[in-house]
């Protein structure tokens, strides 16, 4: 599914966001990257939807080398990925229903399956009632399912979510992980940036520590901070 092989990362102003990163994900993984801000997190997460392109070394996201896409390929290969952003990155001016639909809309889907689509995604993330509230009538909870909904609703292969929980309460947070656990289970490899160490612990998924642009630990069932030999 995801392959990382050398890869660098240095922006224009010569910040080393990531330095010799090898990382295979497989299909179906639920994989969380932990470490302090800074440690080049966000930055892998970009580098796999080709937010930004590697200095350096090669990303394959599903058989496709993502350094070589052209401009007018990146949409399409986006299609296949959802993205979940801690700011939810909601349009104000529409309501739930809109803002999800939005998503089908920019890449053309047929109109008689756009309806079906949505209230699935929707259904899913238990947002079925508030279909037509505008974004600052929901909660901070109910802004990112949302934004979970939007980032589904294509059916991704692949999601992935950057600090998903980073502005929720604990209760709310957990509510979020198991959606996105429950996402998993329905077939989509998940990848999550956080620094939420209480879930992490719970969830003892796959955990890959960053610290300075480096993978400093690769863990199976891990726990957000080592302490202890591996096993």
């Amino acid at each position: 599914m995801i392959q990382l092989k050398g890869v660098g990362k240095i922006f224009s102003n010569n910040v080393v966001a990531l330095s010799g990163v090898d990382l295979e994900i497989k299909r179906g993984d639920f994989v969380f990257l932990v470490g302090p801000s800074g440690a080049g997190k966000s930055t892998l997460l970009s580098l796999l939807y080709r937010g930004v392109k590697p200095t350096r070394g090669d990303v394959v996201v599903n058989g496709v080398d993502v350094k070589t896409l052209r401009h007018h390929e990146v949409c399409s290969f986006r299609r296949k990925l959802g993205v979940i952003f801690q700011d939810f990155k909601l349009l104000p001016d529409r309501n739930v229903y809109s803002n999800v639909s939005f998503a089908l809309e920019v890449i053309e889907a047929p109109p008689k399956d756009l309806s079906r689509r949505v209230g699935k995604a929707l259904d899913l993330v238990g947002l079925t009632t508030k279909a037509k509230a505008r974004p600052n009538q929901l909660s901070g909870g109910e802004q990112q399912r949302v934004a979970i909904a939007r980032a589904i609703v294509n059916d991704p292969i692949l999601v992935l979510a950057d600090e998903p929980t980073g502005n929720l309460d604990p209760e709310t947070s957990r509510d979020i992980m198991e959606l996105l656990s429950d996402i998993n289970e329905l077939g989509s490899t998940v990848v999550c940036a956080t620094h939420n160490k209480s879930i992490v612990d719970e969830m003892r998924r796959r955990v890959i520590e960053m610290e300075h642009g480096k993978i400093i630990r690769d863990e199976r069932r891990g726990v957000y901070s080592f302490e202890g030999p591996f096993y």
